[in-house]
């Protein structure tokens, strides 16, 4: 593979024919962060590679220059699995590859490899152009908000894939890992306000395997998955799992290290940028303004106006933190007025995302 001065620039060109893209930023931070991922030779090969999961020979055969035999190919893809770049599947004893995502993917996948250069680089980045340009433009979020099970009202209709419980149910391997958002804010000297708790993501299937080869995950039964949940929701952290109907992941963030909660958080609404199904209301007439909820809300949805607290509806994502909490019982569940039914599993939202990304593009032509 022959090295190019320009390959960076013609990676990011390749992320963003895909359907989760890296943005040009202003600064160009994302070449720098691109250099951190990749090396040259890397670089090359992920010009190959989409997001559809494909086998080595069919790699290889696609291969513009095979000056590499099929064994070094496998040798660079293996690297790039280990380095979080790239997502490797087992197909009974065959071996499948696939470029991963910025986030949910790339980013989660450096765990094990986090520096604060890194940190400071990706964050940067997060901030400056890609929730801005990326994780938001095609209206289809890549995670969802489901509400905590004590806010749940039992005739609230809710479907299995805004249960925690039913995620956990459906789910054969089952791992705890740390946070990266906390572990990232702690390495560079900005710890969580809100809890002491690191090992708060829950991983299912596939993605719990890869965590678990990687060392940064360990299995743990149904059982242990429904009591961390009950720590989690007393903790104030917000549910969030990748939007599908079949959740590889449930993150529990707070809203001062998430980099999801803080980079929409900066919006003047960001309620609308969220794959949510519900909200909280609050009853004027029960609310004696303790203050409890305003405390307890990641998204600073919730003020006390004139000794009485206020739901801010272009805020609340709908996670129900608010609820178990409130001595008075004055706030409860609302489904939205319009039901967003997530796509059935990780694939069709990605083709979701690059439809709607077309038709934005067709329109901004007109």
């Amino acid at each position: 593979m022959n090295d190019n001065n320009n390959i960076y620039f013609k990676l990011q060109q390749h992320f963003n024919k895909m359907p989760v893209g890296i943005p040009k930023s202003q600064s160009g931070v994302e070449i720098r962060l691109l250099k951190l991922l990749f090396n040259e030779e890397e670089a090359q090969l992920a010009m190959e590679l989409n997001f559809n999961l494909q086998k080595l020979e069919e790699i290889y055969r696609r291969l513009k220059n095979n000056d590499i035999s099929l064994e070094e190919l496998e040798n660079i893809l293996e690297k790039m699995y280990e380095n979080g770049t790239v997502i490797r599947l087992m197909n009974n004893d065959e071996k499948l590859y696939s470029l991963a995502a910025l986030i949910p993917g790339m980013y989660e996948y450096q765990l094990g490899r986090l520096t604060p250069e890194l940190i400071n680089i990706i964050f940067q980045y997060f901030e400056e152009a890609y929730f801005k340009k990326e994780y938001n433009v095609p209206g289809i979020p890549q995670t969802r908000t489901v509400p905590i099970e004590q806010a749940i009202p039992i005739d609230l209709p809710i479907a299995s894939y805004d249960k925690i419980r039913k995620i956990i149910d459906i789910s054969s391997e089952i791992g705890i890992m740390d946070c990266i958002c906390r572990k990232a804010h702690d390495m560079i000297g900005d710890p969580c306000k809100r809890t002491d708790l690191r090992e708060t993501c829950l991983t299912f299937g596939a993605a719990a395997k890869i965590f678990y080869e990687k060392g940064e995950a360990k299995f743990i039964s149904k059982e242990k998955a429904y009591e961390l949940i009950k720590d989690f929701e007393e903790a104030g952290l917000v549910p969030q799992v990748s939007n599908s109907q079949q959740p590889d992941f449930i993150c529990n963030c707070c809203g001062c290290c998430c980099e999801v909660l803080t980079n929409q958080k900066r919006f003047d609404r960001p309620a609308e940028l969220f794959a949510s199904n519900y909200h909280a209301i609050i009853d004027r007439n029960l609310c004696v303004g303790c203050g409890v909820c305003e405390e307890r809300c990641n998204m600073d949805a919730i003020s006390l106006i004139n000794g009485v607290s206020e739901i801010n509806l272009g805020r609340c994502i709908g996670c129900g933190l608010c609820i178990p909490t409130c001595s008075e019982n004055a706030i409860k569940l609302e489904m939205n007025e319009k039901e967003t039914i997530p796509p059935l599993n990780i694939q069709a939202a990605y083709i979701d995302i690059m439809k709607a990304k077309v038709k934005l593009a067709q329109t901004n032509k007109k």
